[in-house]
């Protein structure tokens, strides 16, 4: 990995709702959308729908490069982000994917429905492992 990530950045990344996962169509065009990912420390885990382009994209070319960031639109030197390139993979079921779904469930309530939100098996969750992390704050350059 480009760099160690301080408790800190760990806390920032896992208080965050919102990520930007970008992949690629088999055309190398970039696409990039809004994911609600979990980190465990290690791994970083989203849920999609089955029928989604991104899916697609990730069987295709699994690198993706993700990006969580926050900023005061009336303040910029509060401005800060972390942006993770990584290898994702698809999960439909076992252990792995139970964890991550519980994972979710803890962070998201709308995950927290009587039935769990969905089954194991009707939805893939999608682990990204980190290779390489890029941060930076107000007034600094991206850091590996």
């Amino acid at each position: 990995m480009g760099i160690k990530l301080s408790k800190s950045d760990k806390t920032f990344i896992s208080e965050l709702p919102v990520g930007r996962l970008a992949t690629a169509t088999e055309d190398c065009e970039p696409v990039v959308r809004p994911i609600w990912p979990v980190f465990d420390g290690v791994y970083f885990y989203f849920a999609s729908d089955p029928d989604t382009p991104k899916l697609e994209h990730i069987e295709a070319n699994p690198q993706v490069s993700l990006v969580i960031d926050d900023y005061d639109k009336n303040n910029w030197s509060n401005i800060k982000g972390i942006r993770i390139q990584g290898e994702a993979e698809l999960m439909w079921d076992g252990e792995e994917y139970r964890y991550a779904h519980e994972l979710l469930k803890e962070k998201y309530p709308e995950y927290q429905t009587e039935d769990g939100g969905w089954k194991e098996g009707d939805l893939p969750i999608i682990k990204i492992t980190p290779t390489s992390f890029y941060k930076w704050a107000s007034g600094s350059n991206w850091k590996k």
